[in-house]
Parts: structure tokens; C-alpha cells; sequence
């Protein structure tokens, strides 16, 4: 029962060290995943011979925070993961609107800005007139403004520093005989402006919103998290750790952070001011790996784990940290669960797609509502004919048409 108790993946509070992957020296059968174990101590327990887990929280947090540390040092993690990095917490601001899509005049589509993409560096030739386009992103000189950064003394800097970990006495020497500008390090911060910042409004893009909601509307702000509220460890791989910040002063950060990112809404949709009915700050939440070539050349990244039973899905799989990634992440873990590979995909188009299709009938639309078939939709289908001219008639407005330009 030991034995069996030590092969559950558990959540910890803390993770450990990485331990080095099979290839690079763990050896052994590897232990099989046959249940996951919750904080409150609830074992939610699987088949020992052929169940699965599938994990979804991310690649980095399954291994540093699920599976036990002493698991990971006896029996190695994935090939690759040391080569790729966490990217940074993001931050959701929400606000909450007075008015219809229609009368704010909002857009379902969602807007970035992207720091790097926003300062097209293009030279005009004084003599001949002409623009000679250069490279787009920001230059070496305004580069900590560009990714909302600021610096930090030498106290704070090696305050950070220790707090990381030990220094050796080499580093220690080089730090003390650098310049001060070398001794200071960037913090990262949103600048309201220039930061990374997307602005989405779901109540936009749901056409029955009005009708269940009446005359408001939402507004989602995604920035990533300041160094007040995270905190980065140049480790392998990297990650974030978030803070548990309480009390007055994380609340003046939270407010000094909302004002610059409601000015920057407000600046680029105008038609919202004195539109904003209530603002809520969420967050920190993981976001998943960086988008890096390190992410896509691991050969551990992929639904299949190393250990028996342990399956991983989500956005991590996949090119975009979206919806629609994660769907795909998930439909990929699903087909590895019941044994499917990328033949069965090419060449014998068998997947659990192709199983539903065969197996399970097509779900009908319509239902009955008090006697009525109607059909079970969340937006009312409304049809709309468009009259299709004659081609005389298009011949006689494209003749008036060319006489007008005439």
C-alpha cells in the first residue's frame, strides 16, 4: 500500500528542484499515475492497469507542483523541459459599462498592443523626400520604457538578488567592481502606453446579450502582472512564483495599476468615458509556457508523459494561449488517451472525431417547447432575403454607374 500511495500524483504547496530527465541519467520503470490526491487530503482514485489522468493546469505547473519531488528525482521529468520558460502572469481588469454594443459602438473583435510592434523606426531621405522603411520595435536606449520597466538602486537590487538565492564569490566580485549603471537591474511594470495590454469585450461578441442583460455591456483588460504582485526565478526551467500580497500597500499597487490601465482603455476607446459603471482586478493567473522555438523543438512536449497514465492537455500543446488552442489541446490528450498517433491521424483518418461520427447519431436542433417544435437555439434565427437582380438589371446600374463617373 506504501508503494502504491508513493505512484499517486499529489498536489504540494511547494514545488521542488528539477531532477534531470531519463536521458540524462534517471533509470528505472517508471512509477504509473493512478489517481490524483487534493489538498483537503480527497483522493480521487483510477483504474491501476489502464486509467488515465489528464492534466490541464499546464506543462510546468503539473511537474513542479503535482507530481512528488521525489518522484521527479528518481524518475526524471520530460526531455526538454529545463529548455523552456514560463511566461508571466497575466492580470485581468474587468469593468463593467453602461450602454448597448450598438451605443458604445463596440467591436467583438479583440485589440492588442504589442510593445515591440509599435515603434516602426523608419528614416525620411532629407534630399529626395522619400521614406526608407526600417526595422519596427524599440531601440536599445528606450527599450526599458518600451516594456514598462524601471530601475532599481543598488539596496533593492541586492535585496532581489538574495532573495534568489546564494551568490557565489565570483559574482560577488564582479557586481562589486561593475559601474553603477551595471549594478541596476529593470523592474517590470506597466507602463500606461507602451505595455502589452489587450482589451476584449465578450458582450460584444454574444448576440442574444442585450436581450438577457438589457442596456449594459462588459469590458475584459488582460495585462501582464507587475514584479509587485510576481516574481521571476532565473532558473531551468523558468518560472513565476506568485505573491501573496495583502494589505494596504497591495491595494494602493492594485489602484495605482488600475488608473494607468483605464487611462489607456479610455484613450483608445474614447466613446466609453463616463461609460464605466464598476472595475474589478483578478489575478494573478499562469499563462502557460512562453512563445519561444524552445517550445516547439522539446520533444517533451506532447500529450504523452513518461509515466504511465499521465496524459497532458491545454494550450501549452499548441501554437496560440487561446480558447481555441486549448480545445485543440484538449482534443489531442483525448486521442492519446485511447492510443491513436499521427498515422492513425494522416493516413487512416481515425481519431475520436471520426469515432463520434460513426458511433453517435447527430444531435437534433429542435425540441418541444409546450407542445411546439422549436428549434433549441440561443439566438432566435432570423431569416433574411436578399433579391437577387436580373442580370438586365445589373447591366443598366453598372451602364448608370459608369456614366456618373464619366
Amino acid at each position: 500500500k506504501e508503494s502504491v500511495k508513493k505512484k499517486k500524483t499529489k498536489e504540494e504547496k511547494e514545488g521542488g528542484d528539477i531532477a534531470p530527465s531519463s536521458a540524462e541519467g534517471a533509470s528505472g520503470p517508471k512509477p504509473r499515475c493512478i489517481g490524483v490526491r487534493l489538498q483537503n487530503g480527497c483522493e480521487i482514485a483510477v483504474s491501476e492497469t489502464d486509467g488515465a489522468v489528464v492534466s490541464t493546469l499546464g506543462f510546468i505547473p503539473t511537474f513542479l507542483h503535482l507530481v512528488p519531488a521525489d518522484v521527479r528525482t528518481a524518475h526524471g521529468v520530460p526531455p526538454g523541459l529545463p529548455a523552456i520558460s514560463e511566461r508571466r502572469p497575466l492580470m485581468k481588469i474587468l469593468v463593467g459599462l453602461k450602454g448597448t454594443a450598438d451605443e458604445l459602438s463596440l467591436t467583438g473583435a479583440d485589440w492588442y498592443r504589442l510593445p515591440n510592434a509599435t515603434l516602426p523606426r523608419d528614416e525620411l531621405d532629407a534630399l529626395t523626400g522619400q521614406v526608407k522603411f526600417g526595422t519596427i520595435g524599440v531601440d536599445d536606449a528606450s527599450s526599458l520604457v518600451g516594456s514598462g520597466s524601471e530601475e532599481l538602486g543598488e539596496d533593492e537590487t541586492m535585496e532581489i538578488t538574495a532573495g534568489r538565492g546564494k551568490r557565489s564569490k565570483a559574482s560577488a566580485a564582479t557586481a562589486s567592481s561593475s559601474t553603477t549603471a551595471e549594478k541596476k537591474t529593470s523592474r517590470s511594470k506597466f507602463t500606461a502606453g507602451a505595455s502589452w495590454m489587450k482589451v476584449s469585450f465578450p458582450s460584444a461578441k454574444d448576440p442574444s446579450w442585450s436581450d438577457c442583460h438589457g442596456s449594459v455591456s462588459t469590458c475584459v483588460v488582460t495585462i501582464e502582472a507587475d514584479d509587485d504582485f510576481v516574481r521571476m526565478f532565473d532558473t531551468k526551467p523558468q518560472i513565476y512564483s506568485i505573491l501573496n500580497n495583502k494589505g494596504t500597500a497591495a491595494s494602493g499597487d492594485m489602484e495605482r495599476m488600475s488608473g494607468r490601465v483605464v487611462k489607456d482603455l479610455l484613450e483608445t476607446f474614447p466613446q466609453l468615458e463616463d461609460k464605466i459603471e464598476c472595475i474589478q482586478i483578478c489575478g494573478p493567473y499562469r499563462s502557460g509556457l512562453t512563445q519561444n522555438p524552445a517550445r516547439f523543438a522539446i520533444k517533451g512536449n506532447k500529450p504523452e508523459m513518461p509515466y504511465p497514465g499521465l496524459f497532458i492537455g491545454g494550450a501549452d500543446l499548441t501554437v496560440g494561449d487561446s480558447a481555441s488552442g486549448a480545445i485543440v489541446g484538449g482534443w489531442l490528450a483525448a486521442n492519446a488517451v485511447m492510443g491513436y498517433s499521427f498515422l492513425d491521424h494522416l493516413y487512416l483518418k481515425k481519431n475520436i472525431t471520426s469515432d463520434l461520427k460513426q458511433f453517435i447519431e447527430e444531435p437534433s436542433m429542435a425540441t418541444e417547447r409546450n407542445g411546439v417544435i422549436v428549434e433549441d437555439l440561443a439566438v432566435p434565427f432570423k431569416e433574411k432575403v436578399i433579391e437577387k437582380k436580373s442580370d438586365e438589371e445589373d447591366a443598366n446600374t453598372n451602364t448608370a454607374e459608369s456614366s456618373k463617373e464619366e
